[in-house]
């Protein structure tokens, strides 16, 4: 799977306490326009999975090159980050976070799930869409970042 170039996500969601929870992730795609449907996937051994659970709305955040940092970071477990990154959440319309200088955030609530294996397949129709005409998309490819540009 390494050898397939993807798009950046941070999943965001909100915690047993109401704030902000991301997750980095690249499996995510578009279902279908009509309505507006998208799918991520989240293992079972991750907080987002739990919190996703109780909540039954995420985001999904597509990341700029600028925010290369962001998705390093959101890859971690909660518990093992200690990056000082500087970034900041707004709230959507339906309470879901939203990751500040996203170039697109989509505001979901699930619609259908999926268990397959260790992981949830989520179907999210779109509720809000928020888009940031800057930047060029993050890109992950063989296990590193990348910049097709270059």
């Amino acid at each position: 799977m390494g050898n397939f170039a993807t798009g950046v996500t941070v999943i965001t969601t909100n915690d047993d306490e109401g704030h902000p929870h991301s997750m980095t992730a690249n499996s995510f795609t578009s279902v279908c326009l009509d309505p507006p449907v998208l799918l991520v996937c989240i293992a079972h051994g991750t907080h987002t999975y739990g919190y996703l659970e109780r909540t039954g709305r995420f985001g999904v955040n597509i990341l700029s090159q600028e925010q290369q940092e962001l998705g390093a970071m959101f890859a971690k477990r909660p518990e093992d980050r200690d990056e000082d990154v500087n970034y900041s959440y707004t709230e959507g319309e339906a309470g879901v976070p939203i990751l500040e200088g996203s170039m697109v955030f989509f505001g979901c609530e699930v619609m259908g799930t999926h268990v397959y294996g260790d992981h949830t397949v989520y179907l999210g129709e779109v509720k809000e869409m928020r888009q940031n005409e800057s930047g060029e998309p993050l890109m992950f490819f063989r296990s590193r970042w990348y910049n097709p540009a270059k």
